[in-house]
């Protein structure tokens, strides 16, 4: 029997430690590879783990950045815009969007065959990496950059049919990797208000190409989750977690219903281990919901070490 690892999605304003929560499934023992679309991204991955004392040799990333305009591309929009109305520059067939192929291409490869920065060796495709790993795109944003590029290149406008082709790159992506999967998967998303169309109100959503793609990104998730950073004792700034918010829609399968939880995927995991050995037959005991002392845990990972070879990349 097949039990796929649970899918996180983790959402929230910048600086409410997505990223830096990333890091905490190192505590745990797995595997953690890091999609990175941002560009400061590796620099909050490595702050998270010094600050929290995780093992860096378990933490693989690969960087996926969209693509720039560059000086000529930025004198030829203003060339256009200056002298075009805004049909003509939604007509535009093609401002740029060559230059987008190379970071797409790549944001693909990081799946079919994961090449870490950090260790230059491959990991292969990720749809064979077992249950002690976890794969994490850090975020939402750059990943809906790189497909509105693709689309429409460095046109500052768009026409109605480009909008739902880029969505669909997104979406048919997200189906793809989330179906596909035999270990665990964080999504990371920023948040803005969009139309809830069945409501009738403007809600907090997850920050995505236009708002028909954002209400369709958190069904995909077991746990949704708002990420906050909440002042505490002694004027001390802490990253926390909510499953229950009246501002937007969340949703909570292996985290409780709270809305003051610790930034930690310790329960994430520790559910998954309790589903395996009911759906074993074995006796479940809880575990504790507190995560281990930092690199304390390290060579004692929660999950059971599984087969992974990297080579050396060519």
């Amino acid at each position: 029997m097949i039990l796929q690892p649970p899918s996180t999605l983790l959402t929230g304003a910048t600086g409410t430690g997505k990223t830096s929560a990333i890091a905490t499934q190192l505590l745990y023992g797995l595997r953690v590879f890091v999609v990175v679309t941002e560009p400061d991204g590796v620099a909050s991955l490595i702050d998270a783990c010094e600050r929290l004392k995780a093992p860096i040799d378990r933490l693989h990333w690969t960087l996926c950045a969209p693509a720039s305009a560059g000086w000529l591309e930025l004198e030829d929009m203003i060339t256009k815009i200056s002298s075009m109305d805004q049909k003509q520059l939604a007509d535009q067939r093609d401002m740029g969007k060559a230059s987008f192929r190379a970071p797409a291409m790549k944001f693909l490869n990081a799946f079919r065959n994961f090449h870490c920065d950090r260790t230059n060796q491959d990991y292969g495709d990720f749809t064979q990496w077992p249950d002690d790993c976890a794969l994490n795109i850090d975020s939402l944003t750059g990943w809906c950059l790189i497909g509105w590029g693709c689309t429409v290149g460095f046109k500052p406008t768009a026409n109605p049919g480009e909008w739902g082709i880029a969505q669909n790159f997104v979406y048919n992506m997200l189906v793809k990797i989330n179906s596909d999967r035999s270990c665990f998967f964080t999504l990371t998303s920023h948040v803005e208000k969009e139309m809830d169309e069945l409501l009738g109100v403007k809600k907090l959503m997850v920050s995505a190409i236009g708002a028909k793609l954002a209400p369709k990104i958190p069904p995909f998730f077991g746990d949704v989750v708002k990420c906050e950073k909440v002042m505490v004792q002694g004027n001390k700034a802490e990253f926390r977690w909510s499953t229950i918010d009246t501002q937007m829609d969340l949703k909570n399968r292996a985290l409780p219903v709270s809305s003051n939880m610790p930034a930690d995927f310790g329960p994430i995991i520790k559910a998954y281990q309790r589903r395996v050995a009911m759906a074993s037959g074995q006796q479940v005991t809880a575990g504790p919901s507190s995560p281990p002392a930092g690199a304390a845990a390290y060579g004692k990972p929660v999950l059971p070490a599984a087969p992974l070879t990297p080579t050396k990349a060519t």
